[in-house]
């Protein structure tokens, strides 16, 4: 939310240069002096100019926002990601930093796994529609790209061998849980 209030206020800016630069240009039209004259040929097409790059920054930003793929988040040492138990919505990819796995079973928790740049977590609930089966927490400070149910589903159908991939993660870990 805080970002929708930012970009608001943003745009209110925009708008009030252009109503600036029509305001001077009524004033040129109604007093023509050498002053308005120098003051609107002077400061409109800088007030323009300004209001155009402005607005044309909101539209380019707001664009790769709404059509990115990924959503980037940053998290700092111990902070968790998200606990077991939780709903699976999202899968995360490590850009940057260190991750531990947690599960807790009977009430200890047992670090099942440590993650690093360039791997991933939180897939095996979007396959599987079931709650996080495992609490993650950052180790070092970690950025990670974020993606959505929706995209992962399709991510998986069109790209074949990102399927083959996530499956054989997937049966690794299942696996590892199995020996330990």
């Amino acid at each position: 939310m805080p970002h929708a209030i930012a970009m608001k206020k943003i745009i209110i800016v925009l708008q009030l240069l252009a109503l600036l630069v029509y305001a001077l240009g009524l004033q040129f039209l109604h007093r023509t002096t050498g002053g308005t004259l120098f003051l609107f040929s002077a400061m409109g097409p800088l007030l323009v100019g300004i209001a155009t790059l402005g607005l044309i920054a909101v539209i380019v930003y707001e664009f790769r926002r709404r059509y990115s793929l990924f959503a980037f988040e940053n998290y700092a040492p111990g902070q968790r990601i998200f606990a077991q138990g939780d709903p699976g919505d999202r899968a995360y990819f490590i850009h940057s930093g260190e991750v531990e796995v947690v599960r807790e079973e009977k009430g200890s928790q047992t670090v099942i796994a440590h993650l690093a740049k360039g791997q991933y977590f939180g897939e095996m609930a979007l396959i599987n529609n079931q709650p996080r089966n495992a609490t993650v927490r950052a180790v070092t400070d970690v950025r990670v790209a974020v993606l959505g149910k929706q995209n992962f589903l399709v991510m998986l159908s069109v790209l074949p061998s990102t399927q083959e991939d996530i499956m054989k993660v997937l049966r690794e870990r299942a696996m590892d849980q199995a020996t330990k």
